[in-house]
């Protein structure tokens, strides 16, 4: 959630920073007046206080305070509903974009590229290799669960889990403390990192429940200190777990959306960070080159593209995408999302930080793929496909994580 006292004294500022993100100046200028509002409520909610607790001290004023406590009611309530609609205009309105992040004018921005020799020996697209190699049945995924679902089988199985131990033990080594958590989490929690109520058409409800199938790991792991103080000493923690993920992909459709590119429900290690303030845009740096090493390690080529104010997602302030060229294909596939929320999430979820002179900060919180395994799949099928012996060559840093 943005700070909303910034509308009371910057608005105009506040509003050139929200317009590129798609924000409707009547939206802010609507919260704007009700804020103001709230203001005089609340001046004359202390006036009328003030003047019952003097009228109070005489036996005379009985019936003036009576009326009086009846107006100042009416004025209570009236300002406990106005609080409310404020807190839900709020709720719509995504963070501020960081000072430096590409405008709309110049759009997205190449950070680098990583080159890797390699030598295509086919012409066959990972969706072409999987049915031949029969890692998918994409018709059994339709016949139990409907467009958008595949089931993987055999060595697609093995890679699934393979590449999921792969990546959680590289993780761990860069000091990740690994967690298996509830793939049901309470409407509360997804508010708290963004994900509603402005994304709610992309959520699975459980009917006649208040639980969603999590989009991300990134939900529980952030809520793990929901309404917690931290000490200071703890920072920076370092969070990170394997999930399914579930996303209705309201909108979605198309050749671009086909095979392992857009499921109702995929497969992500993810990883998170509760920071200090001071250093967080550092520690994006670092967490965009633990999810690279990834594909260092599987010597797969990329780049780093560093997303405009129009592509921000609806918490960050800052994003890096890591795409990966798919070499027959002949297309970038986004393979990694690396965020830095600043205080935004840490509001929303009352996360708060106590230094060691006892005053209390919201942390920055920072997300990051590490990586997407479906659309990984997808690369190594391209890469790795040998079509003389019609096999996955199965890279060596692979090997010990796949069984017999």
């Amino acid at each position: 959630m943005i700070n909303y006292n910034l509308l009371h004294t910057n608005f105009s500022e506040l509003t050139k920073k929200l317009l590129p993100r798609g924000v409707k100046k009547e939206q802010l200028a609507t919260i704007h007046d009700k804020l103001q509002k709230e203001k005089e409520l609340l001046t004359i909610i202390n006036q009328q206080r003030a003047e019952r607790n003097q009228l109070s001290t005489g036996l005379q004023n009985a019936e003036k305070v009576k009326l009086l406590k009846e107006k100042l009611k009416k004025v209570e309530e009236e300002l406990e509903s106005l609080q409310e609609e404020i807190k839900k205009l709020i709720s719509y309105i995504p963070n501020i974009p960081a000072i430096n992040v590409p405008p709309i004018t110049e759009g997205n921005r190449l950070i680098k590229t990583i080159d890797y020799e390699y030598n295509i020996e086919h012409s066959l697209t990972y969706e072409e290799i999987a049915r031949k190699l029969a890692i998918v049945d994409e018709e059994k995924g339709i016949r139990l669960s409907g467009n958008k679902f595949i089931i993987y089988q055999g060595l697609g199985c093995q890679l699934i889990h393979a590449l999921v131990n792969f990546m959680l033990h590289q993780h761990q080594k860069e000091n990740y403390q690994l967690f298996t958590l509830p793939y049901l989490v309470r409407e509360q929690n997804l508010y708290n990192t963004g994900q509603l109520p402005k994304l709610k058409e992309d959520m699975f409800k459980l009917e006649n429940s208040n639980l969603y199938l999590i989009p991300t790991a990134e939900v529980p792991l952030v809520n793990l200190y929901y309404n917690q103080i931290i000490e200071e000493n703890k920072l920076p923690l370092k969070l990170c777990s394997y999930s399914p993920c579930f996303r209705a992909e309201a909108g979605a459709a198309g050749q671009e959306n086909k095979g392992f590119i857009r499921l109702h429900q995929f497969h992500k290690v993810e990883m998170v960070r509760l920071v200090q303030p001071e250093n967080s845009y550092h520690q994006l740096e670092e967490m965009v080159k633990e999810a690279q090493n990834i594909l260092h390690l599987l010597k797969i080529p990329h780049r780093v593209i560093e997303l405009s104010v129009a592509e921000l997602g609806f918490s960050a302030t800052k994003t890096y995408d890591i795409e990966v060229w798919l070499p027959v294909s002949k297309r970038w596939l986004e393979i990694s999302s690396c965020s830095n929320c600043e205080d935004f999430q840490a509001r929303r979820a009352k996360i708060r930080v106590k230094d060691k002179l006892g005053k209390k900060y919201l942390p920055h919180t920072l997300n990051a793929s590490g990586l997407a395994i479906d659309r990984l799949i997808a690369i190594l099928l391209e890469y790795y496909y040998q079509e003389k012996d019609n096999r996955l060559v199965i890279p060596e840093v692979l090997t010990k994580y796949f069984w017999d």
